[in-house]
């Protein structure tokens, strides 16, 4: 317990029920191996890559009463419940913002979309299945319509419409974002330069 109160906030990326969910590689400061500094608090490139690809498309085909931020949005759903989104779609008139918004966001996007795991959930959860199943669980019940996962690793995406809801499909197909509007997250890193054969 000691050792957790020594590991600085900076490596925080979320918290869920009072519980801090860290960085991945954080464990290598606590071992000593790593500076903070060299802790990566960024996204991979390929992260960062996908990500721009869904946001470019999203932006340019996107009717303009949706807006579409990829900053890692902090959403706080509950005291104690604090998480980060890679890309948010939020229709007209549902995120209110002025000189006050300089806090987590309170309210629940449309639609979430997530693109590999940046956090180390060993601390809290079984495994990474089990961190990503309860986070999909809490933003549906927070009032998130869809939660979207894309998996590099595995090439699969899961699109979650409610709890009951589930369906993991290859990377390669289309998958349904919000109001009739689908993305082919492979077709879009192609379209954008990705080389597959490196």
């Amino acid at each position: 317990m000691e050792q957790t109160k020594q590991i600085p906030k900076i490596l925080i990326y979320e918290e869920f029920d009072g519980h801090p969910i860290y960085r991945k590689g954080y464990k290598d400061f606590v071992l000593g191996v790593k500076t903070i500094e060299e802790i990566n608090m960024g996204t991979s490139t390929l992260q960062s890559f996908i990500i721009g690809c869904i946001t470019k498309f999203l932006n340019k085909n996107l009717p303009d009463n949706y807006f579409v931020t990829s900053s890692e949005l902090g959403l706080h759903l509950a005291t104690n419940v604090n998480f980060s989104a890679d890309v948010v779609i939020f229709r007209e008139g549902v995120l209110q913002v002025g000189f006050h918004s300089n806090r987590y966001s309170d309210v629940p996007p449309n639609v979430v979309i997530e693109v590999d795991i940046k956090a180390d959930e060993s601390d809290y959860f079984r495994d990474e299945e089990e961190y990503f199943h309860k986070k999909t669980e809490r933003l549906l019940q927070w009032g998130v319509e869809r939660v979207i996962w894309v998996f590099s690793n595995s090439r699969r995406i899961l699109v979650a419409d409610d709890p009951q809801k589930w369906s993991f499909v290859s990377w390669d197909l289309p998958v349904p974002v919000i109001d009739g509007y689908e993305i082919n997250v492979w077709d879009l890193m192609l379209k954008n330069g990705f080389q597959a054969d490196k």
